[in-house]
């Protein structure tokens, strides 16, 4: 016996009440390109979003190990095609492109060419122009910086907040050059080196790299310094829900989210 001849006979009917409504993201719909091998920041974006008036759709794009000029540069002419897959047929409101260091070698100006190229119009921002938007909403134009990364990445990265007029003060970094390393860095180091840090000439305090778990030490290290703290993950992703026009307040990531909108 076949499965069709047991096959009960199936019934097209309309939706009750005959009435659709919109997908998820009413309000506000983000697309993040995200490393190949980043399990960070898709994690982090999701734990942010507030409710179902907002969606994130992901696209994966492809980042040879380990990490350094040449790699971050290769990554340039992959960006249109990884557009083109977050939903191409749906309303998009903005796209991040998912990486601090990249950005800094590439270019903030041509990470948005490229992204536009395939996505006409769409607000298009990245941890790296968020956080300078963050940092000067929050009034520091003088930071402390921390980061995962080695010494010439952190230079760049240093480089990028400079040229945006951010001063970088103090600056310390682990030396890890791949995310895999960078994601095994634990939650707990980048409070600890923010506490053991002088801020006497800080403002704030920017924790860079999107493959970090610092997100869920944001309100410690504010608690534990009395500044402002800012991550990649968290600038990127307010950046671009303030583009779409998103004003209310999201608790539990730091004095960013919960007043700068």
């Amino acid at each position: 016996m076949t499965i069709t001849e047991t096959m009960p006979e199936i019934r097209q009917v309309p939706v009750p009440g005959g009435r659709m409504e919109e997908n998820y993201g009413e309000k506000v719909r983000v697309g993040l390109i995200a490393l190949c091998d980043d399990l960070a920041v898709d994690r982090d974006f999701a734990r942010m979003v507030p409710d179902d008036r907002v969606a994130l759709v992901t696209s994966r794009i492809f980042l040879e190990q380990p990490n350094s000029e040449r790699t971050f540069l290769a990554m340039a002419d992959r960006i249109p095609d990884t557009v083109r897959l977050l939903c191409p047929l749906l309303r998009l409101d903005s796209i991040v492109f998912g990486c601090t260091t990249a950005t800094s070698y590439i270019g903030e100006g041509r990470v948005t060419e490229l992204v536009r190229s395939a996505r006409p119009g769409v607000n298009v921002t990245n941890p790296g122009s968020g956080a300078i938007a963050a940092l000067k909403a929050l009034g520091a134009k003088r930071v402390s910086v921390i980061t995962p990364y080695t010494v010439p990445n952190t230079t760049n990265v240093v480089r990028m907040l400079n040229n945006g007029g951010i001063e970088a003060v103090q600056v310390s970094c682990f030396g890890f050059d791949t995310d895999m390393d960078i994601g095994s860095v634990p939650c707990h180091a980048y409070l600890d080196q923010a506490r053991e840090t002088d801020h006497r000439d800080a403002q704030a305090i920017f924790v860079s790299c999107t493959a970090t778990k610092a997100l869920d030490a944001i309100d410690d290290i504010e608690e534990a310094t009395g500044l402002p703290c800012v991550t990649s993950n968290q600038a990127a992703f307010w950046h671009a829900m303030l583009m779409a026009g998103w004003n209310e307040p999201i608790a539990g990531f730091g004095k960013l989210m919960r007043e700068k909108w």
